[in-house]
């Protein structure tokens, strides 16, 4: 992990948010989304239309999407009093294809990665192919 470039990350996040004034949400907008939900996006975030928008709240916001580990860039904006969140969301996995396997059959491979998280259709996560790596 590169720690400096993540530190850099969040002192900038931290930097751009802190020059943020308070304002009451007149309406959210999500931009980016392509397989995710906007639901899945509300549901995860702790701010709702007619909340005051502050420093902290828009922080725990950006940590709470993060957390859902459907995204791997989030950035909150401010149009007016619109909240504005642009994602780019994590790439999915469209196929997996197993290759020299003898030993096991290729459906209770596919089962066994499927239980770990690993599945055609889901986002990937590479901590997730590590661990079935390992």
């Amino acid at each position: 992990m590169n720690y400096p470039r993540l530190l850099l990350s969040i002192l900038l996040l931290n930097a751009s948010v802190a020059q943020a004034a308070p304002f009451r949400i007149a309406d959210i907008r999500v931009n980016g989304l392509q397989r995710v939900s906007a639901g899945s996006v509300f549901g995860a975030l702790p701010l709702n239309v007619g909340d005051q928008a502050d420093d902290r709240r828009l922080v725990e916001s950006t940590r709470s999407l993060f957390k859902t580990g459907f995204f791997q860039d989030i950035q909150l904006n401010r149009d007016g009093d619109v909240l504005i969140i642009n994602v780019v969301e994590r790439p999915s996995l469209s196929s997996i294809e197993i290759e020299g396997n003898k030993a096991i059959s290729t459906e209770d491979l596919m089962k066994g990665l499927k239980q770990s998280g690993l599945a055609e259709g889901e986002i990937f996560q590479r901590a997730t192919l590590e661990g079935v790596r390992n």
